[in-house]
């Protein structure tokens, strides 16, 4: 057991990790188009948004799943693909707060590009968000990859704190279970309580949405 939490602890933090650094990006890659990108691609994307977002995203990972069997790269393909959307309508409407403040308005009208703005205004105001995001979409990744791998829907080569709770349920009516079932479960349930308390701290603390000055 102690050699499987080992081996299986880097496996699910980088894929939870990498799932959320793509998602994040993306979503402000996307909210950066609806913002600066003109009213077409502005629309063009939002319609994107919508349509995912009115797709069950979980329904989705399922069935696809249940199809291929994911492997790591395919696993977090996936993740990326159903993810980035939900975050596209937040991170737009803070950067076009930051847009709208006076250091941006002044750098614009002495001829600075967005993407000057962008380097030297914009990505330290959107620090915070960003954080938030992070955290947000670790904690996702790792409890949509961790059910996926539960039902046994991913790879069987790939273990994770999900495939080890896979294998352990077939032991649930032994006492087995204890030393198989509850070590992955306690390490998915303190990344999960550690991610909602570092998120809910970002929250709390006002620095994401604040009202513009």
């Amino acid at each position: 057991m102690l050699t499987g939490l080992i081996l299986a602890t880097p496996t699910t933090l980088a894929l939870a990790i990498a799932t959320a650094l793509v998602t994040v990006s993306l979503a402000v890659g996307a909210a950066s188009l609806v913002v600066f990108g003109g009213p077409f691609l502005s629309a063009l994307v939002l319609r994107c948004v919508d349509i995912l977002q009115v797709v069950p995203t979980m329904l989705l990972l399922l069935l696809i799943a249940a199809l291929v069997s994911p492997g790591f790269m395919a696993l977090f393909f996936l993740l990326v693909l159903t993810g980035w959307s939900d975050d596209v309508r937040v991170a737009a409407a803070v950067l076009r707060r930051e847009a709208l403040r006076e250091n941006v308005q002044y750098a614009r009208v002495m001829g600075a590009g967005w993407v000057y703005c962008w380097r030297w205004h914009l990505f330290a105001a959107l620090r915070p968000l960003l954080g938030a995001l992070m955290v947000q979409n670790i904690r996702q990744a790792a409890l949509k990859s961790a059910g996926l791998a539960f039902l046994g829907l991913t790879d069987p080569r790939l273990l994770t704190w999900g495939s080890m709770m896979q294998s352990a349920m077939d032991q649930l009516y032994t006492d087995a279970w204890i030393w198989l079932l509850l070590p992955p479960a306690a390490l998915l349930s303190l990344l999960l309580h550690t991610t909602l308390t570092l998120g809910d701290r970002r929250l709390r603390s006002g620095a994401v949405l604040g009202p513009a000055v």
